[in-house]
């Protein structure tokens, strides 16, 4: 009799201080993905290296870096160029005066999506997760969803019970 009151009380208090019961069968809290934000692209012109950025830093053309209103300085962000599914992973590193464009690339994050020409594209942009940083195919592993496991696959293997 005292197991069962000890173990009716120690339910309740859970209840009453608002913590939740776990259910067998619940899923599991997975960790929070970056929303994909679409939007335009432009780069910065070759006139603007050297000057400072608002992060303190030297502009360098040549360096693979971004400016953007929507992500915190230092932030890894992959951006894929809708046109082609060309990606690149750059720092934002700067902050921009326009509010029309997503992000301004520079010159050598350009190059690698092949928008050179084009001057301003369409680009989908990711904040990376911290499991894909220094990852090979980084790029395009972030825009990718997370897995799905069905509750009858076999742990590990991705194969279904029959």
């Amino acid at each position: 009799m005292k197991l069962v009151f000890a173990v009716l009380a120690l339910l309740l208090s859970g209840f009453a201080f608002g913590d939740s019961f776990p259910v067998l069968g619940s899923p599991g809290e997975w960790p929070d993905t970056s929303p994909i934000l679409s939007g335009r692209a432009s780069f910065y012109g070759t006139a603007f290296s050297g000057r400072k950025t608002a992060s303190g830093e030297h502009f360098d053309h040549q360096t693979i870096s971004a400016a953007s209103n929507r992500f915190p300085m230092g932030t890894l962000v992959a951006v894929r160029r809708v046109l082609s599914a060309r990606c690149v992973v750059v720092r934002i590193n700067d902050r921009m005066g326009h509010r029309s464009r997503l992000i301004d690339l520079s010159r050598e994050a350009a190059v690698r999506l092949g928008m050179i020409e084009v001057g301003v594209t369409e680009v989908e942009v990711v904040a990376l997760p911290k499991y894909l940083k220094g990852h090979e195919n980084a790029c395009s592993l972030a825009f990718m969803p997370p897995p799905h496991l069905h509750a009858s696959d076999e742990p590990g293997t991705g194969i279904a019970k029959k």
